[in-house]
């Protein structure tokens, strides 16, 4: 690799904004588009924080993912 990228990189942190779909060569799945498995609606902020049951189909929707997730690779 390019020692001044590398130098660049290390003193700087540089962050990179990606768009939609970019996750998905990594291995993750489609969440809402052409290739997604079913349509989903994502959970909406007034119900998560006023209702427990939303919040707890949250948290078991994000359990379930998490072992697919957590072995991708960009």
């Amino acid at each position: 690799m390019n020692d001044g990228l590398v130098e660049f990189v290390q003193r700087h942190r540089p962050v990179v904004l990606t768009g939609a779909g970019i996750s998905v060569d990594s291995g993750i799945p489609d969440y809402r588009g052409p290739t997604a498995r079913r349509p989903r609606r994502p959970i909406q902020y007034k119900p998560f924080v006023e209702h427990p049951e939303v919040r707890q189909r949250y948290w078991a929707r994000a359990m379930v993912g998490w072992p697919h997730f957590s072995k991708t690779a960009p």
